[in-house]
Order: structure tokens, then C-alpha cells, then sequence
């Protein structure tokens, strides 16, 4: 075919299409194309011009369905002169904003070499190619551009629905009969099906019809589809749009990688390796699996898919749940009104912490529009995570749980209510985005519950907007530092096997700017639960039989193992704050249910623990007294072992 075009010569085909050679194929003519290849070498040894024979390995088209080995024969089709075109298409796709921006070359050089388009197919269904020719001459065309024209022309069209008169074999009964032709016979083809899809800007909302609606869309903002398809949909929908309206109909596109098996291996039905989307809904929930493949990689990587994986996207969305729960339970306690207790009335009464996540609220719902606005959905869902998972949940719920469990009606205390309801109310919309399910159901339960005035749905919500007020680096900073201090506090902790729960007497902490940091000092000793924290410019020596020491990325630490007898007993109260506090949730106790303690042990170092921090057990878990010994008919009682401590709690609720 290339060397007729090349040279001027006729094209001729001497293989039909059902694979049997013609007249043009001397003495072979009636045989299997494939049965042929021997024959030519058997012929050639006889006649003796066979100079050498022998069996290559290469790469070989087959039917995706059948196996059949293909063969490619020159045919004659209908084509669309594209390459006439190629100046005014580049011209518009330069206009087009393509994700990742390293891929456009890929896009830009198909269509700088595009070719004439092979639109017509020979096959039984599909969209039929609207051309008939005159039977009586052959050079005479008629287009049929909609079923009004055909009605017009035809002379008989059969008594089907017009769905039915459109596809074959039914527009191939129509009968059409014009002044200068008794009759027209239609090409025997049907339409690429890249031109169906190609037609898609239009035909998606019937924009010939709804050509009101079509001029709001058209160009649209955004598509995507697979890297392979800058060959396929995004090339026939650019043509198509460029030869009938002379522009682009997108104004950018996302390229997104392939999905491939956890070995990485493409998917395949015959290998056995296909991942059913609807199998991973049923198991996991679609929010998950939403989840887990959007933070799983870059949208133009390819990804490897282990369903194993989609559990810890489940177990973010517990978290999340987790913390609107908290929330929930505690405003509504204490009667917390976001109209009333008013963010920007209370935050001047906060504490520092409740301007740390409002500043890390606001740095991330910036960082997460930037990441949306480029495309980098993995690096945006990845924002909105941390923000659930380690801002939310283990920095600032942990931070003021002491302070929502206080009975006081303390102006702090609805300073953090108002804060933590602004951060959520936010972090569900920017989840919203990513988990359409849980976000809405949260937003239903919690926010509306809250404000019965605000929007019907979250995804009716706008996005934040970024205050820059708000926003404070360097106090970012501080608490980035403290929780990394923390976590290596608990690190020693595992190091020396003293448990999170068990109070420790001292922590210095070296760090560049010691006066800065001295205002999270409350902050580290509670969340590490050290007496005493010292933030200094210079460490000196730590006695290796007194402290255990680690080094941080800009900080050490030295902090004391040994324990004295009254941080013993406090820690000892620590496990039995918890062991009552499992209790009530056993028993399904309310936040603010009172409870009468029995306490029953012939620990004596238990006993002192007790009558020492008689009145923080009592605090911590919601108790009018505590009574030494076995409780009465109505007590909720366990046995426990506390450090080798045998110990009978009861747990009596009152009415």
C-alpha cells in the first residue's frame, strides 16, 4: 500500500476479506491466506530458487475475542482528510491545559503527525455511515444528515421505532428514489466507534437540541481518560470539535496512569486477575476504595491495586467518624451553639492549641486547593488525611480532652468547641471531594444538627476560603516540634518499658530558641506525662543511670527513668482511672452519668494509690465516691489484675 502511494501504482488486493486469495492470486487462488506461507516456500525449493528458509519470533496481531490471527488488506474505506487540518489543531490544543504537563509532548506530537481518519468499518453493528450511492452512478453521493432528511427521501421505510430505523438491518430496507436517481443504495459500512465517542461534547447533553445548555458547557472545564487515550477519546473528541466548530471542546485534561494487579501485571479476565470495582464496594465500601485509590499514587502513575490495602483507607474513615463523635457528644453536653458561641467572639479566650489547628486548618485547606487546582489529587487527598488523621485526632483532640471533660462552664472550654466545630465543618467539606458517602452522612448527623439552617447537602457547600489570618509558620512550627518531641518520649518509654500511662519526673529538651518553646510547655508535659519539662538552649551532661537520651532532627532529649514512690502510686491510679473507665463503656454508661466506685484489694501499695489520688480517680471518671470494699447488688463489678495486683472494681450508677 505504501509503495503504490509512493510510486503512482494501481493498489490492488489479492486476499478477500474472509482471508482466501482471489483471481489476482494465480495458483493459489480459493486458499487460506495462511496456508499459503508454506506452499510459497514448498514451490520455491522445487523450482530450486529458494535460497534459505527459516522461523522468526515476533509479535503478531491476533483477535482479542477469537485468537484468530489478523491480516492486514488494502480495502476501500471513507476517510476524513484530517492531515489538512493538522495546523489548525495544534493551534488549539496549545490552548489546552494537559495534566501532567511532562505528558503533553506525547499528545502534541500524535497531532502535529495526525492522519487521514479511517472512519468507516465493515461491520454488522453500529452506527450506520449516513452515505448512499446511486446505483446507476456510481460518482453520484448522497448524505443523509437526520432521520427528518431521511423521511424526506425515502420512499418506504419500515414500521419500526426510530431507535431500531437507525442501525442495521433496518436502515438498509429504506428505500430511496430521487429526480436524478431511481435508486440509492447505502455503502455498506458502519461508523468508527471513536467517532461516536468523539461526538461525545455535543451528544452527551444533546446539544443540538439543548443548545442553550451547550453554550453554558461548551468548551468544558475538564475530562480524563488513560495515557492511551491521547491516541483515542481525547484525539477524536479534539478532531471532531475542531472540524465543526473550530475549537477545542475541553480547556484541560488529566492523563491518568493504568491499573494494574499488586504484582503489577495488566489485568486481564484469561490471567484471572481482575479486580471487580463492584466486588471492592461490597467488601470495603466505595468510600474507601475511593480513598485508598487516590491517595495510593500520582493520578498519572501507574497503579498497582492490592485490595488487602483498602483497610487502612477504611480505618481513616473510622477515625474520622470517631472524631465528629467526640465532638458530637461533648457539644451537645455542654449545649455548645456555633450561632451563639461564635468563633470569631470566642478565639481571643482560646488557648494555644486552638490556634495551632486553626493555622493548620487554614495551611492545609491551602495546600490541598493548590494540589486540587494542578491536579495532584493524590497529594491533595493525602492533605485532607493528615488533617483528619494526625491534626485532628492524635494532636488536638488529645490536647483537649482535659479540658471538655471539665463540669466547668469555662470560656476556654467553648473556645475549643467553637474552633474543633469550624475545623470539621470544613474538613468535611474538603472530604467531600474524595468520600462523597461518609462526608454527606456526617454532614446530616453533625453539622445540620447543629445548624438546621445550613446547606441541604455538603456537596452543596462551597469550599472554604483561605484566611491568612489565621496562619502562623512559625507556630506550626512549635507544635510540629512537640509532637515529634512526644513521639520520641514514647519511643524511650518502649525503650526502658515504663507505659505511656505511668508518670515520669523530669524531660529536658534542647532545642535552638528555648524562650519560644517554653509556651508548649504544659502541652509536652501532658502528652508525654512528665512532672516537669525544661526546654533549654544547651543540654549538658545526662546521668546515664538517671536519664535516657535521643536525638531529634533539631533537638535532644534527655529524659529521667527512675521512678519514686509517689509517681508509683500515681501511676497505679492511672490503671485503675482505666480499668473504670473500660467499665463504662462495658456498661453503656453516658459521658455525664455519675457512678458510685467498690474497690476491693489486699494490695497494700494499691490501697495507698487509691487514698493518695483519691480525688483525681474520682474526677477522671465521673465518680461521687469511692467506697474500700466489695460493692452492693446493683454494681457492675470485675476482677482485675493490676501489676500483679489482684483488684475487685464495682461501678454503681446513679439515678
Amino acid at each position: 500500500m505504501r509503495l503504490t502511494k509512493k510510486y503512482g501504482l494501481p493498489v490492488t488486493n489479492s486476499v478477500e476479506i474472509n482471508g482466501i486469495f482471489n483471481e489476482l492470486g494465480g495458483e493459489f487462488r480459493g486458499k487460506y491466506w495462511l496456508d499459503v506461507s508454506q506452499e510459497v516456500i514448498r514451490d520455491l525449493k522445487v523450482r530450486g530458487l529458494l535460497l534459505y528458509s527459516g522461523t522468526v519470533v515476533h509479535a503478531y496481531p491476533h483477535c482479542w475475542r477469537c485468537g484468530t490471527p489478523l491480516i492486514y488488506r488494502a480495502d476501500k474505506q471513507w476517510f476524513i482528510r484530517v492531515s489538512e487540518y493538522r495546523g489548525k489543531l495544534v493551534e488549539e490544543l496549545k490552548k489546552v491545559k494537559i495534566y501532567p504537563e511532562f505528558l503533553r509532548d506525547r499528545f502534541d506530537n500524535w497531532v502535529a503527525n495526525a492522519r487521514d481518519w479511517t472512519i468507516s468499518r465493515s461491520r454488522v453493528w453500529g452506527t450506520p455511515l449516513p452515505i448512499w450511492r446511486c446505483k446507476d452512478d456510481p460518482g453520484k453521493i448522497l448524505v443523509i444528515g437526520s432521520l427528518e432528511e431521511l423521511r424526506k427521501y425515502a420512499k418506504f421505510v419500515p414500521n419500526v421505532p426510530d431507535d431500531m430505523l437507525v442501525h442495521r438491518p433496518w436502515i438498509d430496507l429504506v428505500k430511496i428514489e430521487t429526480e436524478d436517481c431511481r435508486e440509492w443504495v447505502r455503502e455498506p459500512f458502519v461508523i468508527d466507534v471513536w467517532m461516536d465517542s468523539g461526538v461525545a461534547w455535543i451528544a452527551g447533553i444533546n446539544g443540538l437540541r439543548n443548545k442553550e445548555l451547550f453554550d453554558e458547557l461548551y468548551p468544558y472545564d475538564w475530562v480524563t481518560e488513560a495515557i492511551d487515550q491521547t491516541r483515542g477519546w481525547f484525539y477524536s473528541l479534539l478532531v471532531t470539535s475542531v472540524l465543526w466548530m473550530g475549537k477545542a471542546p475541553y480547556k484541560s485534561i488529566l492523563i491518568s496512569g493504568h491499573v494494574v494487579d499488586k504484582y503489577g501485571q495488566k489485568m486481564s479476565k484469561s490471567k484471572g486477575n481482575v479486580i471487580w470495582a463492584e466486588d471492592l464496594f461490597n467488601k470495603w465500601g466505595a468510600d474507601p476504595t475511593r480513598l485508598y485509590l487516590l491517595t495510593k499514587s500520582a493520578p498519572w502513575d501507574t497503579m498497582s491495586v492490592d485490595p488487602d490495602e483498602i483497610s487502612d483507607a477504611r480505618s481513616i474513615l473510622s477515625i474520622l467518624w470517631n472524631v465528629v463523635k467526640f465532638a458530637s457528644t461533648y457539644m451537645e453536653l455542654d449545649n455548645f451553639n456555633p450561632k451563639v458561641h461564635r468563633l470569631e467572639d470566642l478565639i481571643s479566650k482560646g488557648l494555644i492549641e486552638d490556634r495551632w489547628i486553626l493555622s493548620r486548618f487554614y495551611s492545609r485547606l491551602r495546600r490541598f486547593i493548590n494540589y486540587m487546582d494542578n491536579m495532584e489529587l493524590h497529594m491533595a487527598a493525602r492533605e485532607w488525611v493528615n488533617l483528619v488523621v494526625e491534626d485532628l485526632s492524635h494532636g488536638y483532640i488529645r490536647l483537649i480532652r482535659r479540658r471538655v471533660w471539665s463540669e466547668e462552664s469555662r470560656e476556654d472550654k467553648y473556645a475549643a468547641y467553637s474552633v474543633l466545630y469550624h475545623v470539621i465543618k470544613g474538613a468535611l467539606i474538603m472530604g467531600s471531594i474524595l468520600v462523597p458517602h461518609v462526608t454527606e452522612y456526617l454532614w446530616q448527623a453533625f453539622v445540620r444538627r447543629f445548624e438546621n439552617d445550613e446547606a441541604e447537602s455538603v456537596h452543596f457547600s462551597l469550599l472554604p476560603k483561605v484566611d491568612d489570618k489565621y496562619i502562623s509558620e512559625e507556630l506550626e512550627h512549635v507544635f510540629d516540634t512537640l509532637f515529634a518531641v512526644f513521639s520520641d518520649i514514647a519511643e524511650l518509654r518502649n525503650k526502658i518499658k515504663v507505659k505511656l500511662r505511668w508518670p515520669l519526673a523530669k524531660a529536658i529538651v534542647k532545642v535552638s530558641d528555648a524562650e519560644r518553646f517554653s509556651q508548649v510547655k504544659p502541652l509536652l508535659e501532658y502528652l508525654a506525662n512528665v512532672k516537669e519539662v525544661l526546654f533549654v538552649n544547651e543540654l549538658g551532661t545526662c546521668n546515664e543511670d538517671e536519664y535516657v537520651r535521643a536525638q531529634g532532627k533539631d533537638y535532644e532529649i534527655c529524659l529521667s527513668k527512675v521512678m519514686d514512690r509517689r509517681l508509683y502510686y500515681e501511676a497505679l491510679a492511672r490503671e485503675v482511672v482505666r480499668r473504670i473507665q473500660t467499665m463504662r463503656a462495658k456498661a453503656n454508661l453516658k459521658v455525664d452519668e455519675k457512678i458510685r466506685v467498690y474497690i476491693s484489694t489486699k494490695g497494700e501499695d494499691l490501697l495507698n494509690a487509691i487514698s493518695e489520688f483519691r480525688d483525681y480517680i474520682i474526677n477522671e471518671v465521673r465518680a461521687t465516691d469511692i467506697v474500700i470494699g466489695q460493692g452492693g447488688g446493683n454494681a457492675f463489678v470485675m476482677d482485675w489484675d493490676i501489676e500483679d495486683i489482684k483488684v475487685q472494681i464495682g461501678i454503681e450508677r446513679l439515678t
